[in-house]
């Protein structure tokens, strides 16, 4: 991507922005990446695990609203982290077309150390910014991506 653009003034503010942004996305993801490795898990399948451990049981539709997913995409990962014993399906009673997801215990067991990890991660890439700073940052996120989901819905 080029930081050279000679389009309009908000053109190139927008560009720059957007450059930035995923750099700084890319930069703290690979650090993250690197120590999901060692717990031979991925990002997707620790996104399940951390919903269901600080949110409890969930359906798939929620599961992959919060990450993002494809429901073909999301039933692979579950496949994978059910084989593996960290979760367990079961058909939700409210709704007989509805599935639900749950951690077991060896996914309880799992999910605790590799999300402490994750977190001191995220401390130490944060670190540079200020309180005030990461609630500044984390408003604009959220507006920027409220934004975005009205424009999806129109």
């Amino acid at each position: 991507m080029s930081t050279h653009y000679k389009g309009s003034i908000r053109e190139q503010d927008v560009l720059n922005t957007w450059i930035k942004l995923t750099r700084a996305h890319d930069s703290v993801g690979r650090v993250l990446k690197t120590n999901l490795d060692s717990s031979r898990i991925t990002m997707t399948q620790f996104g399940v695990l951390e919903i269901l451990e600080h949110l409890g049981p969930q359906t798939l539709k929620i599961i992959g609203e919060k990450i993002l997913l494809t429901s073909s995409n999301l039933v692979t990962v579950v496949d994978n982290l059910e084989r593996d014993g960290y979760v367990v399906r079961t058909q939700n009673p409210q709704d007989r077309r509805s599935i639900i997801v749950s951690l077991t215990g060896e996914g309880k067991l799992a999910i605790k150390p590799i999300f402490e990890s994750h977190l001191q991660e995220l401390m130490i890439a944060f670190e540079c910014l200020s309180s005030d700073e990461l609630q500044i940052l984390g408003d604009l996120c959220k507006k920027l991506g409220h934004n975005q989901n009205i424009k999806e819905k129109k």
